[in-house]
């Protein structure tokens, strides 16, 4: 085997990408060379992209919006997480077969674990029912909290996925955004990119107490239009994803290397 581990992370658009400076860190600590390239390819080129670089010798690729079930419909061997989430981001070939895992929804838990959040026995609110969503419920269920409720714009996809996901240890839930919360979540998740995009964020009028834990799925270097909302309604403890990029950004560089990483990067040195 080569002594270079050839990855990139696949998406459109790509450029504002922190998985090469997290992978490059990684290889760093551990003393292996990798290379990482951030590559730019869009939906309709997915298939002769994959098909390329790991022609090219590239050992493992991320997949990031809007790629990530366009992968999982390409993988031939998927994990049992993947296929709960259908959707993927870490790919590798295994002799001539694509395989594929969603290492999202782990990195979602064990960040929350690292910040002393104990998942089990909570009412956990999600906010979005998109791809984000999919990909970590699955994790989270597994955690077994009390009760998860899914609230979304349109609420009949938020219906659609507590429908797929309802399990027999959990109750799950669908509630519209801006409708009035039945119950106090003691976490709440933010999945959608509202505020990333600038759009108008809609909230149930009773969603904050200073009692709860919120966490955003965006990142940001400024505290996220999220995180903010929640600070200036009350809210004490706060924090933004990108401990869940770094966190799942480690179980991908496992998956590729068989090396388990450390994943206490400072955020000076991302953002």
């Amino acid at each position: 085997m080569s002594s270079i581990y050839k990855l990139g992370v696949i998406g459109s658009p790509i450029d504002h990408s922190l998985s090469p400076k997290i992978h490059k860190i990684f290889a760093n600590d551990l003393g292996l060379q990798i290379s990482y390239e951030a590559i730019e390819v869009k939906e309709n080129e997915f298939k002769t992209a994959i098909t390329n670089l790991f022609d090219q010798g590239f050992m493992g690729l991320n997949a990031t919006l809007p790629l990530k079930e366009a992968a999982y419909g390409l993988a031939d061997n998927l994990s049992k997480e993947a296929q709960n989430c259908g959707s993927v981001n870490t790919l590798w070939k295994e002799k001539d077969t694509l395989c594929a895992d969603s290492t999202d929804g782990r990195g979602l838990v064990k960040d929350l674990e690292s910040k002393g959040i104990d998942i089990g026995d909570k009412n956990i609110l999600l906010l979005g029912a998109g791809g984000s969503a999919k990909a970590v419920i699955p994790s989270l269920l597994k955690s077994k909290p009390k009760t998860l409720t899914i609230a979304n714009r349109t609420p009949e996809k938020a219906i659609n996925l507590a429908n797929k996901f309802t399990s027999g240890q959990c109750e799950v839930n669908a509630a519209a955004i801006d409708a009035r919360l039945n119950s106090e979540p003691s976490l709440i998740i933010n999945t959608t990119s509202a505020g990333t995009l600038k759009q108008a964020i809609e909230l149930p009028e009773n969603l904050f107490s200073d009692k709860v834990f919120v966490y955003d799925l965006s990142y940001s270097f400024q505290m996220t239009p999220f995180n903010k909302i929640a600070k200036e309604a009350g809210v004490k403890n706060y924090c933004d994803g990108l401990g869940m990029l770094i966190e799942q950004a480690a179980l991908s560089f496992e998956i590729w290397t068989s090396h388990i990483p450390s994943t206490d990067i400072k955020r000076e040195d991302l953002l």
